[in-house]
């Protein structure tokens, strides 16, 4: 897919010429979203080309199929929605503008310590009904000169000046100051075979954690959990859309080629890491299951069951 829909994307093209010279050109090309159903020819004189497209595989049937081109061979989370459409109605997105978390939300911080590589901070909001909210984040990368983030690369900040810059914004952000935060990080912060460990460094600064539940594949289950829709449209889990860094990872993160049921650790999962410490801090159970008994042929798995 080329571009945001309907905005020109401008290439420029440069042929070495026979004297020498080089011949200049440009071309355009524009996304236009179009799904199958708006070919209804193509489907009138081929009646069972829908049935074929729903056999495919998950990648192919996504794209060809439903017009969803950003799921990958290996992405981990292909339930991952980022939809414009939905922010305002949180219906069948992830992605949703920030609001006001009222004072007695509990609230979350999550964090997955690093220096040559990013250290990564995550503040979360729990609702009644035990939906969670990435609504603030803190990741430790560098950035280049537009501000854009330099991939898996850390800023190599002490754990005091993680500590400091936490304080700093627990006290101003207008969605955490006054509330009672509990952290939560992995055990590996609390080790102090080499001496005083991360943990106790930040907690001479007034950052506090708990041990997470590190439990790699129940982690990553508690975060697909969430990330399922029920029959309304609705999950478990939103990101606010100022929490970039959420956004521009988690739904790249692939599999593991020799555990093929984990995330591949080599990759930029630093944000993964703490988001799952907090969900396993909040674990829910399997959301239902879907209802083919009532369709026979379902192949998208569309319906669910209660």
């Amino acid at each position: 897919r080329a571009g945001t829909p309907g905005e020109p994307v401008y290439s420029t093209i440069r042929i070495p010429k026979p004297d020498g010279t080089i011949y200049t050109g440009r071309l355009s090309k524009v996304y236009i979203p179009s799904m199958v159903w708006d070919n209804e020819l193509l489907i009138h004189n081929n009646p069972k080309y829908l049935e074929m497209l729903a056999t495919l595989n998950e990648q192919d049937r996504k794209a060809l199929l439903e017009g969803d081109w950003d799921i990958f061979s290996g992405q981990v989370f292909t339930e991952f929605k980022d939809n414009p459409d939905g922010y305002k109605t949180h219906i069948l997105t992830h992605v949703i503008p920030p609001f006001h978390i009222p004072e007695y939300w509990n609230i979350y911080r999550g964090f997955d310590y690093g220096y040559s590589k990013p250290f990564s901070v995550g503040w979360y909001a729990i609702d009644t009904d035990g939906t969670a909210y990435r609504i603030a984040e803190l990741y430790g990368c560098q950035r280049n000169k537009a501000g854009e983030a330099v991939p898996d690369t850390g800023v190599k900040w002490d754990p005091t000046k993680i500590a400091r810059k936490i304080r700093e914004i627990e006290a101003y952000h207008p969605n955490l100051k006054g509330h009672n935060i509990i952290g939560v990080a992995d055990p590996a912060i609390f080790e102090e075979s080499t001496g005083q460990s991360i943990s106790a460094l930040m907690a001479r600064d007034g950052v506090y954690f708990n041990k997470a539940d590190n439990t790699r594949i129940p982690g990553k289950m508690q975060c697909h959990y969430r990330l399922a829709f029920d029959d309304n449209g609705r999950c478990k889990f939103y990101v606010f859309d100022n929490c970039r860094d959420f956004i521009r990872t988690v739904p790249s993160l692939v599999y593991d080629e020799t555990h093929v049921e984990d995330v591949d650790t080599k990759q930029e999962d630093h944000i993964y890491d703490e988001w799952r410490y907090v969900m396993m801090a909040n674990p829910m159970t399997a959301p239902p299951k879907r209802k083919e008994e009532l369709h026979e042929f379902d192949p998208l798995n569309m319906y669910y069951t209660a």
